[in-house]
């Protein structure tokens, strides 16, 4: 990757990174990582996904989203849990960076388990958690990837995939999936920000808008086209990588207002069970241990997500980490 490459975003071809049985390749996955090293992002080409899913997906979001925002409220709301379920409202999530306004977006948003039900929509729940289980086999093979490029030697190599596995070692998470729609007439659609995650995976959205802060400190465009999909490193890989892979600024700008064309969005943020310890590998420890970037020998998933949802305020004050993560469990294997 030469200098010039630091001001773009690298397109990688999956066939390139993995082969015919799922397993990496080692000059991809030294590709695919020194992508995230440099700009913290890389688009894959020929991605394992369907287009009939995406395009299913991305029909049936508008629909739900067509029932209207008291609608959607009232029945489907739940910020108790910090919104990790159903549906979020527009103006609920602040954009800390951007002077504390706003973001101008409504969401609906999935986990693995425990999932809303939209009855005005049959098919919106099965078709969703559809391409969550495709992204979450996309996310299970990167981090694959991921571990021959950090850890090559593989003195920690089972580390990162565990941190998907329970003990028997079937594989687990608690990531994220959200079904975004801006409004078409909004100028700033989301606030620069990181994501917390390990991985965020993103199919081309509906229309143009993402874009990634370069090391020169330029927004650049994320061009993609049908069938692309972005992958960008979040501030958990940042963590275990101890800095070697950066977790990016990126925002969602509007360069053509039009109140006809809302934009959607379906980003899943790959995350690992909430109750996992997350450590920096011992093939990325540097000494000393630069403390004012990595404070703390382990965090914990929950309160990680925790700090983030309350940063962004989409979670009520009085609401604590304790009662927060109860809350959680209590979704996780009672339901709402």
């Amino acid at each position: 990757m030469t200098a010039n490459d630091k001001m773009t975003i690298p397109r990688i071809a999956w066939e390139d990174m993995v082969d015919n049985h799922g397993k990496p390749k080692a000059e991809g996955a030294r590709q695919f990582g020194e992508a995230l090293r440099i700009i913290g992002f890389a688009i894959i080409t020929g991605a394992p996904f369907r287009s009939d899913l995406l395009d299913r997906n991305y029909a049936l979001m508008g629909e739900v989203f067509g029932l209207g925002v008291d609608r959607l409220t009232q029945k489907y709301t739940h910020p108790e849990i910090g919104h990790q379920r159903g549906y979020m409202p527009t103006k609920t999530e602040f954009g800390i960076r951007c002077g504390g306004d706003p973001d101008d977006k409504e969401v609906m948003a999935f986990g693995s388990y425990h999932n809303v039900e939209v009855p005005d929509v049959p098919d919106y729940r099965n078709t969703a958690e559809a391409y969550y289980a495709a992204c979450q086999d996309v996310g299970y093979t990167l981090m694959h990837v991921l571990s021959l490029y950090l850890d090559p030697q593989g003195l920690e190599r089972d580390f990162l995939l565990g941190l998907f596995r329970d003990p028997q070692g079937r594989r687990i998470d608690d990531s994220h999936m959200r079904h975004i729609r801006y409004p078409g007439n909004a100028k700033r659609m989301a606030c620069e920000h990181t994501d917390s995650n390990m991985l965020t995976l993103l199919p081309a959205a509906t229309r143009s808008g993402l874009e990634v802060q370069n090391n020169r400190g330029e927004w650049i465009a994320a061009a993609t086209n049908k069938g692309d999909l972005v992958i960008n490193a979040g501030d958990m890989l940042n963590f275990v990588s101890g800095g070697r892979i950066l977790s990016t600024m990126h925002r969602v700008e509007n360069k053509n207002p039009d109140p006809h064309a809302f934009r959607h969005s379906m980003p899943f943020f790959f995350h690992p069970d909430h109750t996992q310890e997350l450590h920096v590998l011992k093939s990325c420890r540097q000494e000393p241990v630069d403390r004012r970037m990595f404070p703390y020998e382990r965090i914990s998933g929950y309160h990680l997500l925790y700090e983030l949802l309350s940063t962004y305020k989409m979670i009520p004050e009085e609401i604590k980490v304790d009662e927060w993560v109860a809350s959680m469990e209590h979704l996780k294997h009672e339901g709402f």
